[in-house]
């Protein structure tokens, strides 16, 4: 039987699905327009407009990376992967984890306005947000290594895959006393739930050797689209129906959401700052169910005489334990009412007497998200020589591994172009396992390990006059 075959369906669960980040690197940043999104209280030198490209972000990050699934070959001549026969199941399950997860998150601000004023500012978006999270156990990668060795048993239960998109309806107002050394702010959001779907294994046991090849399967999907369906292609395999009529779309959910920020100055030269984003929750309701549920024993050929057509019979075998993983619709609806995933921070910044262009500090962030928490913590120093130029860098930790960050904000005219990105520390683009290099792939720098990188850019209009943020 071909062991590729069976896993494949479940690593496309895992992996076939597509949240929003603001970068960290952009708090040090001096003219960051988007400052406010890390915490409210942080308010932009002057008003800005964007539209289209205003912010747009992307991250990714998993606990695998390329030098988890290649190796030098023994023979000497080039790299091949670790399902190789030459590379022992020790080696290549060593790096495996036993829970593995991917996220790749996205947002794109649609609009967004900010009017500035002497203590004050109001800010006003539309975003458009996606969630992703995907988790594949150790086990999967256990039996394309192994298959019908020691015995053959593995546990495939937990796999699951998840997404969500929204659009986000944000006001913000931020409010500074006369003194200038204390700032409120916050921002209410209102969610319109575009679409959602998740799929989850609470039990798939797969038992495969030479004498007996079992399953028991357990697992559920749902989604939340009034576009898309489950439904079962001609030859019974699970599939996904769209509806190609933009008339039918209706919402799949609404939420609400809300960020709280305060800045304090203690002293001139220093501010310190705390707070929480998306503090809310997330109603969703589910056309389209499907389940996949049932078990299969196979103990051998019975019956076998001459005119048994053997492989015919191990085909048909190897269909029906595959049967068991498959989909199928069921009726009904579901509904959900779960909290969002909310961030919270808190940071300090330090101008430096003499050399008030040159400015330090830190920032420490934790996500709650139920399927992979995370936390950020890092220091940074920022150069800021005209008031048309920043330019920011940061090292720290995090729970994916070392992390180093830069950010950049260019002011001519009336436009601001700013970038920032973060990345762990580690090799990237052409690397060497055992002095053999792995080339770039198609010019494109890949993870070689473990991985968690962030990009943000973004090209406003900035009008008005400039209030300096200290």
């Amino acid at each position: 039987m071909k062991k590729i075959t069976i896993l494949t369906a479940a690593i496309a669960l895992a992996f076939c699905t597509s949240a929003f980040a603001q970068t960290q690197s952009g708090y040090f940043l001096d003219n960051y327009v988007y400052g406010y999104r890390l915490n409210p209280a942080i308010m932009s030198e002057k008003a800005f407009f964007g539209l289209g490209v205003g912010n747009i972000d992307l991250t990714g990050k998993s606990d695998l990376g390329l030098s988890d699934f290649l190796y030098k070959n023994p023979d000497g001549n080039g790299l091949v992967t670790g399902l190789n026969k030459s590379i022992s199941a020790e080696d290549f399950l060593a790096n495996i984890k036993d829970a593995n997860n991917l996220a790749v998150n996205g947002g794109v601000n649609l609009i967004s306005f900010g009017a500035r004023k002497e203590h004050k500012m109001s800010t006003f978006e539309i975003n458009l947000r996606a969630n992703t999270a995907a988790y594949l156990p150790g086990d999967a990668f256990k039996f394309l290594k192994c298959g019908t060795e020691n015995g053959g048993s593995y546990d495939l239960s937990s796999l699951s895959a998840s997404l969500d998109s929204y659009l986000e309806i944000a006001l913000g107002r931020a409010y500074e006393n006369q003194k200038g050394n204390f700032t409120f702010g916050f921002r209410a959001k209102f969610l319109l739930g575009l679409a959602a779907a998740d799929i989850n294994a609470s039990k798939a046991n797969l038992t495969i050797n030479e004498t007996e090849a079992s399953a028991n399967v357990n697992a559920s999907g749902r989604i939340a689209c009034s576009l898309a369906s489950f439904a079962t292609d001609p030859d019974g395999n699970w599939a996904v129906n769209f509806n190609q009529d933009p008339a039918a779309f209706r919402p799949a959910g609404y939420g609400g959401a809300v960020d709280l920020g305060i800045r304090w100055k203690p002293f001139k030269l220093l501010s310190i700052t705390a707070g929480i984003s998306d503090l809310g929750c997330m109603y969703w309701k589910y056309n389209s169910l499907a389940e996949a549920k049932g078990s299969y024993e196979f103990n051998g050929l019975e019956d076998v005489g001459p005119d048994t057509d053997i492989n015919a019979e191990l085909n048909q075998m190897q269909k029906d334990l595959l049967s068991v993983f498959n989909f199928s619709p069921v009726s009904g609806i579901d509904k959900s009412f779960a909290m969002l995933p909310f961030t919270a921070n808190a940071g300090a910044r330090l101008r430096l007497p003499i050399l008030s262009f040159i400015s330090v500090g830190g920032l420490a962030t934790y996500h709650y998200d139920a399927l992979a928490p995370w936390y950020d913590c890092r220091a940074g120093v920022t150069v800021t020589p005209f008031s048309w130029l920043s330019v920011s860098a940061n090292t720290g930790k995090t729970s994916h591994g070392d992390v180093c960050g830069a950010a950049l904000s260019l002011s001519l005219l009336f436009l601001n172009l700013y970038v920032a990105a973060d990345a762990y520390q580690g090799p990237l683009g052409v690397y060497a396992i055992d002095g053999v290099n792995i080339p770039y792939f198609g010019g494109v720098p890949y993870p070689v390990d473990a991985f968690n990188y962030r990009i943000n850019v973004g090209l406003t209009m900035q009008l008005g006059k400039r209030y300096k943020v200290r």
